[in-house]
């Protein structure tokens, strides 16, 4: 499966991110299973309804561009500042030992909900370059209506890189809904990009654990499959990759399986 086919096969991009509004709401998610293969976990799921979720998202996305929310998460308005400290000094910090250049390839960004939380505090750095790889449907909607200087959309990270190189590759709660967590990871390094940039990513103390996590129903009736990543296997698939931990940092979702961190890894140059 090359790249492009796993982009198309990855799933909704706001099930990347649906646990945030979990605790906003009260609720919990619930993860259950110990499954062989992805085929047997998905036949013990029920599925979802990706344009009902677009079109929510939508909705919210264009509040926020109407001025008429903070910013939105997960289909969810805000009207308060709140920011992700952990995510957004790692994004800076990269901006700054790239003498104040970031260009960040989101994958699997939704419609930009990370970038739009964060977008005043990011206008501090001088080349600013923010561009979202999503599905087909959000990419198109969100080139039509969502489009500015510094952010854009793309189908696939080839088109990102027909515009410039990334110096951060994001990815926030996504490698554990991938089918197949560590080829996205290898397909990406091939962007040889300075920083990967890993927030609210699920992990195991074991080995890889396939589970089927169920939404509750008040907000949203969903369930799918979710790894939980060996966190050695994890690690030692960075490093042997040439790349090192600058700064670790816990997640906030709760789970009765493993835990979440979010990561920041620097490529080591050798000379």
């Amino acid at each position: 499966m090359n790249l492009t086919q796993l982009i198309k096969a990855f799933c909704p991009p706001v099930l990347f991110q649906i646990l945030r509004q979990f605790r906003q709401r009260g609720a919990s998610s619930s993860f259950a299973g110990d499954y062989a293969s992805w085929a047997l976990a998905k036949q013990n799921s029920s599925g979802y309804d990706a344009a009902n979720i677009l079109s929510t998202i939508q909705n919210s996305a264009l509040k926020v561009k109407r001025g008429e929310a903070i910013f939105e998460r997960d289909s969810v308005c805000f009207y308060h500042v709140e920011y992700r400290y952990p995510a957004l000094s790692g994004l800076l910090y990269a901006a700054q030992v790239s003498g104040s250049q970031l260009s960040v390839l989101d994958f699997g960004g939704s419609l930009a909900s990370f970038y739009s939380q964060h977008a005043k505090l990011l206008s501090a750095v001088k080349n600013l370059r923010w561009g979202v790889v999503e599905q087909p449907h959000f990419v198109d909607w969100g080139q039509e209506h969502l489009t500015t200087a510094n952010l854009k959309f793309y189908h696939t990270p080839a088109e990102f890189l027909s515009e410039g190189a990334p110096n951060v590759i994001f990815l926030s709660s996504v490698l554990q809904y991938m089918e197949q967590p560590y080829q996205l990871l290898a397909e990406l390094m091939k962007l040889e990009a300075d920083f990967f940039l890993f927030d609210r990513t699920a992990f195991y103390d074991g080995e890889d654990r396939l589970t089927v996590q169920t939404v509750p129903a008040a907000i949203y009736p969903a369930s799918y499959p979710a790894w939980f990543l060996s966190w050695t296997k994890f690690l030692q698939t960075m490093t042997s990759n040439g790349y090192e931990i600058v700064m670790e940092f816990p997640g906030t979702d709760l789970t009765e399986i493993g835990y979440y961190k979010g990561l920041l890894f620097k490529r080591i140059v050798k000379h």
